[in-house]
């Protein structure tokens, strides 16, 4: 799916697509996840995505899922979250001043790109605009066989 690429960056929507079984990208999402967790590349996370995926669980007063989440994320195999640091902040104001994203998705790329990024599963066509990443959008995706 994602070929030579060693490091790449994960949408939120990656995620909440799979957790919710979404019935158009619930099998892109997983193929994705199920390649990673098996070692063919590395996944780049925001924490950001985390504060993201906790949100719903957390209006709907289930800290359980919310900590599940979590857990879940810092465990995954072949995962790497990518705190939101000084050096990201700066690199995000970049990524929006040069590439218009708004100041979400910026957050969400600059600490991936900072990290090795060379692809990126999302479905925010905008993101095609950013330099450096091969971006792979999740309605163009067809689950690959033994993924």
């Amino acid at each position: 799916m994602f070929g030579k690429h060693r490091r790449v960056l994960l949408d939120t929507s990656v995620w909440v697509y799979h957790f919710e079984g979404h019935p158009e990208f619930g099998a892109a999402t997983t193929s994705i996840i199920t390649s990673m967790e098996q070692g063919r590349f590395v996944g780049l996370l925001s924490e950001l995505s985390l504060m993201e995926l906790i949100v719903r669980p957390l209006r709907q007063s289930r800290q359980d899922v919310a900590d599940g989440y979590e857990l879940l994320l810092d465990r995954f195999p072949s995962l790497e979250l990518r705190p939101v640091t000084r050096d990201v902040l700066l690199e995000a104001a970049a990524v929006r001043a040069r590439y218009r994203l708004r100041t979400p998705d910026a957050l969400l790329v600059a600490p991936d790109l900072l990290g090795g990024a060379t692809a990126a599963a999302t479905n925010d066509a905008a993101w095609k605009a950013v330099a450096g990443l091969d971006i792979h959008l999740l309605r163009d995706l067809r689950p690959t066989r033994g993924a």
